[in-house]
């Protein structure tokens, strides 16, 4: 059958469907529709949103038949996977990755219906209620306290949602199809026998040189062994070392649980963490890519669940589809784990191959791979609840997690591993892997032949798997921050956050990326670390500066305040505080950063901002205590701060010297025609609604409240006051500015004076670089750390970022429609502009 014939066959199927009632016993109709040969994008196509309600509002028999004959095909060719049956599986992968959203649409988080619960969640045994059956069957599986006679196993029927997650999670390890053959293998290491003969066939050895070279054999094994021994025993000491550091109790043993290693390894898509072999071959793993994808899209259909749950409802608990597909007993959960993980850690948006232009000329299937397989990894990272990270081992030291832990409610198996990571090793390849991503965004820009160099795309899903980790992983952030250089993080956020500041589709990004600053910068280690000189060049209008990675962190947030999105405002706090958290430890402030700060300081204290609203000068305050905190434990390294401060010496005695008159006249100047006009269309507004009534009383009250009303709004814009003039003095820490200036000023006056005005700002740096402050300053303040406290809002706030980059990243071949999604709204171009 030709693609023309197959594509119109195909389409008469789907409209017989629509159209008129199809018997689930008609075997000739659905046998030919399940072989008819058909692409992703014919299936989208010929499926229309139109057509998928249509089937499932008026001819939901034909559905809910299309739906079981698909699954029962998919769960056969998973207990028989012979190839001739691979093209059909893929059909019938691709029928449900369409219908199943609509379906959902439909579910316990959207609008529920009765003839889709029945469908997805009824069983034979139990229609009635299919969370308890769900969770007898967990709990069977994992060892929890329900149990089934064998009798009730066999007449129990498991619901279809359950069936369909476990087929695709059986089907991204089928061989032939998602993976290669495997074997199970006693050596992991891959290694081999190392007392194998490598010519068993001579005859001709002697049976002395055979001994020797067995003796030979066995030392080197046992000199091995030894070596491997003592390491083992470093690396467990400095393991031991870190959990104790975060936190955690030493590890426990139990007899029994769930092993947290993939086995067979030799199923893992890719090599890197949790997998010892090294017998991975892109060139053969690589020929699976296309079936994963269409594998993987179905897994994420099949979660897709919170779209459709209104924000301010969602409860990450509440998905049964995301709750079988992370619960313990799910096929291959911990396989696809690793396999998702180390697919996106090991991408080489570079290809290795070093030639301009390459990536234009490779097939783009892997890069969709590892788009979808971060994706997929971060739904699964963000529903149930968070995993217990205290070690727990049995008797062959392999990391498990106990039957009992594993069968309460909310348990998610992908954040018990992510928890569970304690090795040096494995720790330090993860934050090596993500970051290298991260940076190929701007070294992919930063070239002389524009697009030259392919980027990675899926950047901001790597962000949210580096920020899974961080909340998930206490040991990882004391690792990062004591053992790695964080400036390899730092770079990568801020080129972000500095090249779409503007761009309103990108608000997003820029929360996360601020969150994870915030996060990082209530660590000492951090502000520490920013200290290394940064000396990486930007495809950016970035100015060139010499200083740290500190620096670049208060030019990108100066950028953000000064020429970003009105949007950001809400984040202003957040910018500040991250300054805030990172100056005790600031050594060396370079001049383009110090300037930068004081002209923030001087449009904060403008009347303008001053005097926007009621706790205005909150930003104010902050970036106060940044200079206070410089001066007080930086000194010497902070001369060009000094400086500008000196310079700006006019602002800091305004502020000083603020009165309520003053700052009343201000408000007015800046305001006052604002709040006149308010006022007159206000009371505009009223006599057109007296003019209206017609009861004299009615109109006398409306007198009453029209004065009430007018004073409301003479006073709707904030007005100094008494209270708020000593708020302010309270929260302005001008002390120590005071002192400053009050012995400097006169030392550079002199300075100037002397040389008639006309000096070398060289010269003035070294004087103040000399000068010893000891004495004349305030005894230094106790330094005042402010850090990230995660909250429901911001997790939910992550929930709709996820699902937003994988609603605009599957445009091209559209899984959801926008049309009934609640987790967010769901705008044209048109209406952002208007």
């Amino acid at each position: 059958m030709g693609a023309s014939a197959s594509r119109e066959k195909f389409s008469e199927s789907i409209t017989s469907l629509i159209e008129q009632d199809v018997s689930p016993d008609n075997a000739e109709f659905w046998d030919e529709l399940w072989k008819i040969p058909s692409s992703a994008e014919e299936v989208f196509e010929l499926i229309s949103p139109e057509a998928a309600r249509l089937l499932r509002d008026q001819r939901f028999d034909n559905l809910a038949t299309l739906f079981t004959q698909a699954i029962a095909q998919l769960c056969q060719i998973v207990e028989t996977p012979y190839s001739i049956y691979f093209d059909q599986a893929l059909n019938c992968v691709r029928v449900l990755t369409r219908i199943l959203p609509f379906l959902l649409e439909r579910g316990d988080l959207g609008n529920a219906d009765e003839n889709v619960e029945n469908l997805c969640w009824g069983t034979a045994g139990d229609n009635d209620d299919a969370s308890s059956f769900k969770d007898s069957i967990v709990g069977r599986v994992v060892g929890g306290a329900d149990h089934l006679t064998r009798e009730e196993e066999e007449d129990a029927q498991e619901p279809l949602a359950l069936l369909v997650v476990h087929a695709a999670m059986h089907m991204l390890f089928l061989p032939q199809f998602t993976c290669e053959f495997f074997e199970e293998n006693n050596d992991p290491d891959g290694r081999g026998d190392m007392n194998d003969d490598s010519d068993s066939s001579s005859n001709e050895s002697v049976d002395s040189k055979e001994e020797r070279q067995k003796k030979e054999a066995d030392a080197k094994k046992e000199a091995l062994d030894e070596e491997k021994k003592i390491e083992k025993q470093i690396e467990e000491q400095g393991d031991s070392f870190m959990r104790k550091e975060a936190g955690l109790r030493e590890t426990r043993y139990a007899e029994n649980g769930i092993v947290l290693l993939p086995k067979p390894a030799t199923i893992v898509w890719a090599g890197g963490i949790g997998v010892k072999t090294t017998k991975f071959n892109d060139a053969t793993v690589r020929k699976f890519d296309k079936n994963r994808i269409e594998v993987l899209r179905l897994l994420l259909a099949a979660c897709c669940d919170p779209l459709f749950s209104p924000s301010y409802e969602y409860n990450p608990l509440a998905s049964r589809w995301l709750g079988v597909a992370t619960a313990a007993d799910s096929p291959n959960a911990i396989c696809l784990f690793y396999s998702l993980f180390n697919t996106v850690m090991s991408y080489d948006p570079k290809h290795g191959i070093g030639v301009p232009y390459s990536g234009a000329f490779a097939s783009d299937s892997h890069a969709r791979l590892v788009t979808l397989s971060a994706q997929v990894l971060c739904v699964l990272l963000d529903c149930g609840l968070s995993g217990d990270p205290q070690p727990v081992k049995n008797d062959e030291d392999e990391p498990i997690v106990e039957f009992e832990e594993a069968s309460k409610t909310g348990f998610n198996l992908f954040r018990t591993i992510v928890a569970r990571i304690d090795s040096r090793q494995d720790l330090t390849a993860i934050y090596k892997g993500l970051t290298k991503l991260l940076w190929s965004v701007h070294e992919s820009r930063n070239t002389m032949l524009p697009g030259s160099k392919q980027g990675l795309q899926c950047y901001q899903e790597v962000l949210v798997i580096f920020w899974k980790i961080l909340e998930e992983n206490p040991i990882f952030m004391n690792h990062v921050l004591q053992n790695c250089d964080v400036s390899m993080i730092v770079v990568p956020v801020c080129y972000l956050m500095y090249t779409n500041r503007q761009d309103p589709s990108q608000i997003g990004l820029i929360h996360l990326c601020t969150f994870l600053l915030l996060k990082l910068s209530g660590e000492r280690s951090f502000g520490v670390g920013l200290n290394k000189i940064f000396n990486t060049k930007l495809p950016c209008d970035i100015p060139i500066f010499g200083g740290g990675h500190a620096d670049l962190i208060a030019i990108t947030l100066h950028k953000m305040v000064v020429n970003g999105s009105q949007k950001l405002i809400p984040l202003y706090s957040c910018f500040f505080t991250i300054i805030c958290n990172i100056s005790p430890y600031w050594r060396s402030m370079s001049l383009v950063a110090a300037v930068k700060l004081v002209n923030l300081f001087e449009v904060l204290s403008s009347p303008k901002f001053l005097f926007s609203e009621h706790k205005a000068f909150n930003h104010l305050a902050l970036l106060l205590e940044v200079f206070n905190n410089v001066i007080q434990y930086q000194y010497h390294g902070s001369q060009h701060l000094v400086y500008a401060i000196i310079r700006k010496k006019d602002i800091f005695g305004r502020l000083a010297t603020m009165s309520l008159g003053r700052a009343k006249s201000l408000c007015e100047k800046v305001y006052g025609k604002k709040i006149k006009a308010a006022v007159k269309e206000h009371n505009r507004l009223l006599k057109m609604k007296k003019a209206n009534e017609e009861d004299d009383e009615e109109d006398e009250n409306d007198s009453d409240d029209t004065d009430s009303d007018g004073e409301e709004g003479r006073s709707s814009h904030f007005k100094p006051t008494e209270e708020w003039l000593s708020e302010f003095k309270e929260k302005m820490p001008l002390e120590t500015i005071k002192r400053l200036l009050q012995h400097l000023t006169p030392v550079i006056d002199e300075i100037i004076n002397r040389e008639e005005g006309i000096v070398d700002e060289g010269e003035i740096l070294a004087v103040l670089n000399n000068v010893t402050m000891v004495g004349l300053l305030p005894v230094p303040h106790a330094i005042v750390i402010r850090k990230y406290q995660p909250n429901q809002y911001t997790s939910l706030w992550f929930t709709a970022y996820l699902w937003g980059i994988i609603f605009v990243g599957h445009q091209s071949l559209p899984i959801f429609d926008g049309e009934a999604i609640e987790l967010f709204q769901v705008s044209t171009g048109k209406e952002e502009e208007d």
